[in-house]
């Protein structure tokens, strides 16, 4: 059997770290949005295990639910920029893998959240991308209370510099102090008017604020707010914004740029054969 499934990139706009040693309770608070742009996932059962090396965490999710796979996975963005690819590939196998199973799909989101914490590569993109939309995490972990909301939007997305590695960050504890900080006052605020443009301006805060971006990311940080609100995308060197023929004209001097649709739908199965 063979089965194809797309799960959507994610942006988290601000957020704050919680740490366990129970993998299911270790995530993050946060708001984002997921993309229109993502990971295609095909699927299908063979003798034996094959797929990439390089998505070790896609690979740790779909062995925890089966050996016999072989998968084959395409990404629309690249990896390591605060588009959460290694979890949207990884849910994007992992659910495709649970289809053919026949397991429920919440066993691929566990098995990818698990897998993200441990190779430290993420904290809540897995959850986020599973349900879509703009989401607020009010509380961390797999089991945490998650809020979302359908938003209509066409977004900028600009790569301006090097990948960024999510577990440099988490290594760090003077930033990870600093994060948490600026992390919750975020939340709070957002939470107060819980709309795109005040995530909008409370990502800006967080990018701004939070100590994660190189002089070299604020001062592109600051030109683009000077054409209308943008904001980095976490963990990485790539900001986002709303779409605008202005914000298109200046981010493209700094960078590849993507465009993408606010994803309300979260990760699916699209097509299964036999």
């Amino acid at each position: 059997m063979k089965a194809m499934a797309f799960s959507p990139a994610h942006i988290t706009g601000f957020f704050q770290i919680f740490l366990s040693d129970d993998e299911r309770k270790a995530g993050s608070k946060g708001a984002g949005i997921s993309l229109s742009l993502g990971s295609y996932a095909f699927v299908k059962e063979a003798a034996h295990f094959r797929m990439s090396k390089k998505a070790s965490v896609a690979r740790d999710a779909v062995k925890n639910i089966g050996k016999n796979f072989e998968v084959i996975i395409k990404n629309e963005l690249p990896v390591s920029q605060g588009f959460g690819m290694s979890a949207s590939s990884a849910l994007a196998a992992s659910m495709a893998a649970c289809y053919i199973r026949r397991l429920p799909y919440e066993k691929a989101l566990e098995y990818v959240h698990i897998s993200e914490i441990k190779h430290k590569s993420g904290l809540g993109d897995a959850i986020a991308a599973f349900h879509g939309g703009m989401e607020a995490r009010i509380e961390p972990g797999l089991y945490g209370k998650i809020k979302k909301w359908d938003v209509e939007e066409k977004l900028l997305l600009l790569v301006a510099g090097k990948e960024v590695k999510t577990h440099a960050i988490l290594n760090n504890e003077k930033i990870m102090e600093k994060i948490n900080d600026v992390g919750k006052e975020c939340m709070e605020e957002f939470l107060k008017r819980p709309d795109f443009e005040n995530f909008l301006m409370q990502s800006r805060k967080f990018s701004e604020e939070s100590g994660i971006l190189s002089k070299k990311m604020l001062d592109i940080l600051k030109k683009l707010n000077e054409v209308d609100t943008a904001a980095a995308c976490m963990i990485g060197n790539s900001f986002f914004a709303r779409w605008s023929k202005k914000m298109k004209k200046e981010m493209m001097k700094y960078g590849k740029v993507y465009e993408a649709y606010v994803d309300n739908e979260g990760t699916r199965v699209l097509a299964a054969f036999m």
